[in-house]
């Protein structure tokens, strides 16, 4: 049986196609009762819109690409699909790619977004610089940067008040004496590590605490570089810090974890406090305290800019900033 026509879903609704047309698109305002009969008519006869024929009028693919560094990290599972329910009821798809944080790989998703066609592209860490992206993707692609800045490319910014958060983390450990403070940092190059070790040691200086630069160290953003990190710290044979902050909570997992293999106690003898607040922190024992990220706020918010921009390419860039906050459980 082959599917039915938008002609056929006018005549069982009794109303016109270009109607039905109006009804599910929303471009013109169609009265309640029509819209139900037709919503009726389309479960009744099965009708499935075609999207290839849209595509074509408007010139959409209808479709965006969500560039993320390391779809394992618990974080990007929460904000892909935060991005997905805001673009899906517009009628887009959600493309996700994941570069691992190679240059290669993202230049080469890059350039496959673009040849499918995507109508705007939403970035989160990205190994590249501002000028390559835009060779890559062309001077009309509408851009928009979840964590990472997209202005010099005539995109839209949607990024979190790392600073603002990692003030207060600093003043709750400072508040409880503690001044011998370690940062395990991402890698040296990717921007979240550079605006959070640039937080840190901001607020440390705000506050008159001392940074030790043999404890701040670069490590991957995961559990295993946390572990790593937290043990090459805890093995020193000379003084060791009363705490650890970390840059995400994967890295403060591997932390939590090294110190238990070392027999040092959480948080009797070190402190560790993580960034992001993903599901597992409040599950761990013990809990770990970390400064709030809200993945879910950021998809929504970097939806919403992207939908902006690909209906207007050439609206001013704007930065979107979302609000962090500490959440004190029981590692600080």
């Amino acid at each position: 049986m082959s599917p039915a026509s938008i002609h056929e879903v006018a005549a069982a609704a009794g109303v016109s196609p270009t109607t039905v047309s109006h009804a599910l698109n929303g471009k013109r305002p169609v009265a309640e009762a029509t819209k139900q009969r037709i919503l009726q008519a389309i479960e009744d006869l099965g009708y499935r819109p075609n999207f290839a024929a849209k595509s074509l009028r408007s010139r959409r693919s209808f479709s965006v690409a969500l560039i993320v560094s390391d779809i394992a990290n618990p974080y990007y599972p929460s904000l892909a699909r935060a991005v997905h329910d805001q673009l899906d009821p517009e009628g887009y798809v959600t493309l996700i790619c994941n570069t691992y944080g190679d240059a290669a790989t993202e230049e080469r998703f890059l350039q496959d977004m673009v040849a499918r066609g995507v109508d705007g592209i939403i970035m989160t860490i990205t190994a590249l610089g501002s000028a390559r992206i835009r060779e890559l993707v062309g001077p009309d692609m509408p851009l928009v940067g979840g964590g990472v800045d997209a202005s010099d490319l005539g995109g839209d910014q949607v990024g979190s008040d790392d600073a603002a958060g990692i003030m207060q983390a600093v003043t709750h450990l400072s508040e409880r004496g503690i001044r011998d403070i370690a940062f395990l940092s991402g890698p040296e190059a990717e921007l979240p590590s550079i605006v959070r070790l640039d937080a840190f040691r901001s607020a440390c200086a705000q506050l008159g605490i001392m940074t030790r630069e043999e404890w701040i160290q670069h490590v991957p953003f995961t559990r295993d570089g946390g572990l790593a990190g937290a043990r090459a710290l805890l093995a020193s044979s000379g003084h060791r810090p009363q705490a650890i902050m970390c840059a995400n909570d994967l890295i403060a997992i591997g932390a939590v974890e090294a110190a238990r293999r070392m027999e040092v106690s959480v948080p009797g003898e070190l402190s560790i406090i993580g960034f992001d607040d993903i599901e597992i922190a409040g599950l761990l024992s013990p809990q770990l305290t970390t400064i709030e990220n809200p993945a879910v706020r950021t998809g929504r918010a970097c939806a919403e800019a992207v939908l902006r921009r690909i209906e207007d390419p050439t609206a001013v860039p704007r930065r979107v900033e979302i609000p962090t906050r500490l959440i004190v459980r029981e590692t600080a």
